[in-house]
């Protein structure tokens, strides 16, 4: 029965992992653009970053051509 719990647990936790991931790259894109948006901020904006998914396939990608 502990072992069923524990399973159940981690594929809870696993799935709010990826959340809390999307979030916190979101809210990282805002504050940026929100920050560049500020009056006084002398230099050109920095384009957008890629949106959470393509970030994600990016970041995939590159893992697998680096693996030996």
């Amino acid at each position: 029965m502990r072992t069923v719990a524990s399973l159940l647990l981690v594929t809870v936790l696993s799935g709010c992992n990826t959340a809390a991931e999307r979030l916190v790259y979101e809210g990282i894109r805002q504050e940026n653009a929100r920050q560049q948006a500020q009056p006084g901020h002398d230099t050109a904006p920095d384009p957008a970053g890629p949106d959470f998914d393509a970030y994600t396939k990016e970041r995939q990608r590159l893992q697998k051509e680096s693996r030996p």
